[in-house]
């Protein structure tokens, strides 16, 4: 191979090494000047209601805890004591809703364990209310039972001890928290069936009269349609059967009169 073919092959090499390292300089740079887009954010939960101002720091077990006459460390009693006219719609509140879901879940084929914990909604927030679980369990269950095995069978006795079991243990719940119970839970949440009305006797009595009427407005339509032809001829002979009758009376009349005051020749011979 001669010289100058030597020469053109080492530059065309060399041309090729730089223009190799030329793209991937400027690869490098674009690579630097692009920013890729950024992922988009997860969308931020919904902000939590407000706490209720009046039992802030005290939430769940806690607050019953302190309802229950316990000492809680930074609350004064006197504080405590003042709260629980509050605390009694919350814990009726959270009664009434574990009764409903006993009562909603009764046809369900597994049953449940209600929570201890709910939340329960107030005029200034909300509040985390605690109910021991063995009492939110007989009141879960009574609900179930009510719901379910009583509202296919009215069976006054089954009633009754419904209404024993939910007075029982919603009054102790009541002592235990140092609040009053005004009206008991069973004239609140159950309510018996109520009978199926009857017809009252007056009720039949102008149902009897309304018929008698139509009656009574059927025959007369029925008079009313009669053409005047025939009510004529019908009022002639009714004129003619009452003139009929005054002659037969009047010779009743005059045979009495005649057997009353006889003739001379029949006086003579008798």
């Amino acid at each position: 191979m001669s010289n100058f073919m030597m020469n053109m092959i080492s530059w065309v090499l060399l041309l090729l090494v730089i223009l190799t390292l030329y793209l991937i300089d400027k690869v490098n740079h674009l690579a630097q000047i692009y920013e890729p887009p950024k992922p988009e954010a997860p969308p931020e939960p919904a902000p939590e209601p407000a706490g209720d101002l009046l039992f802030v720091g005290l939430e769940g077990k806690k607050l019953w805890d302190a309802m229950n006459g316990k000492a809680v460390e930074g609350f004064d009693t006197n504080l405590l004591d003042s709260l629980r006219p509050h605390y009694e719609p919350i814990l009726r509140e959270h009664i009434s809703a574990t009764f409903k879901d006993g009562v909603d879940e009764a046809n369900e084929s597994e049953p449940k364990t209600p929570g201890s914990q709910r939340q329960i909604a107030t005029l200034r927030g909300h509040v985390q209310s605690w109910l021991p679980p063995q009492h939110l369990g007989s009141i879960y269950r009574t609900g179930v039972e009510f719901g379910g095995s009583y509202a296919k069978d009215h069976n006054p006795e089954t009633l009754t001890r419904l209404q024993q079991t939910l007075d029982s243990v919603t009054s102790m719940l009541y002592q235990r928290a140092g609040v009053t119970l005004d009206v008991p839970y069973s004239e609140l949440l159950m309510s018996p069936p109520e009978p199926e009305e009857e017809t009252p006797p007056d009720t039949l009595a102008i149902t009897d009269q309304s018929a008698q009427a139509e009656v009574l407005e059927g025959a007369l339509s029925d008079l009313q349609v009669l053409e005047p032809d025939a009510l004529a001829q019908g009022l002639e002979q009714v004129q003619a059967y009452e003139a009929q009758q005054r002659q037969d009376l009047a010779a009743q009349e005059d045979a009495q009169v005649i057997e009353a005051n006889p003739s001379p020749a029949q006086a003579v011979a008798v």
